[in-house]
């Protein structure tokens, strides 16, 4: 999982328009997983949340991307991968002005 994070750190937004990052973009895919949150904006950036400990809830910025967001998440996973949805309960995501979006568990996941 490391070395997936590295190599999207060094390689940056470089996949065309898509990837060009925009002040006002939001979070359109949230995965998480056991030692890292991922979410790809709806301007094509994929940007990570490592985890920095192992045990409880866990808190960090976005790296890999141009989006200066913070993760919080309050219910960690024993899941491989678990897709979160947006009005869920259990991660919070704050863009830099502040309101933060709630994020959780889909139906039947």
């Amino acid at each position: 999982m490391l070395p997936l994070l590295a190599a999207c750190a060094a390689t940056g937004p470089t996949r065309g328009p898509e990837a060009t990052p925009r002040a006002d973009a939001r979070p359109a895919e949230v995965t998480l997983y056991r030692d890292t949150l991922t979410a790809r904006f709806d301007d094509g950036q994929l940007c990570a949340a490592p985890r920095p400990g192992r045990s409880g809830g866990w808190s960090g910025a976005f790296i890999g991307c141009a989006h200066p967001w913070q993760a919080v998440v309050a219910t960690p996973t024993t899941r491989p991968r678990q897709p979160l949805r947006r009005g869920g309960a259990g991660v919070t995501l704050t863009p830099p002005e502040g309101a933060g979006e709630s994020w959780g568990a889909q139906p039947g996941m």
